[in-house]
């Protein structure tokens, strides 16, 4: 389930912008068609950030969860 939240944040830009939903999809979409590149590699820098973070929970949760599985 870790793994999926960052993927619903970016499904998060073709629903808002569908549904003309506010939100940081919708706002993605409008910094790339109004060509406001500084907002639009905010955002998405700011979405990769949350993917390497829950992918790493995520790792760390296998770690609590299978006694097998041990960082060393």
């Amino acid at each position: 389930m870790g793994l999926a939240i960052p993927g619903v944040l970016g499904g998060a830009t073709i629903t808002e912008t569908i549904f003309s939903y506010p939100g940081m999809g919708r706002a993605i979409f409008d910094a790339l068609v109004e060509k406001d590149y500084n907002v639009a590699m905010a955002a998405l820098a700011f979405l990769a950030l949350m993917t390497a973070l829950f992918n790493l929970l995520a790792d760390l949760a296998y770690a609590v969860v299978d006694p097998r599985i041990r960082y060393s």
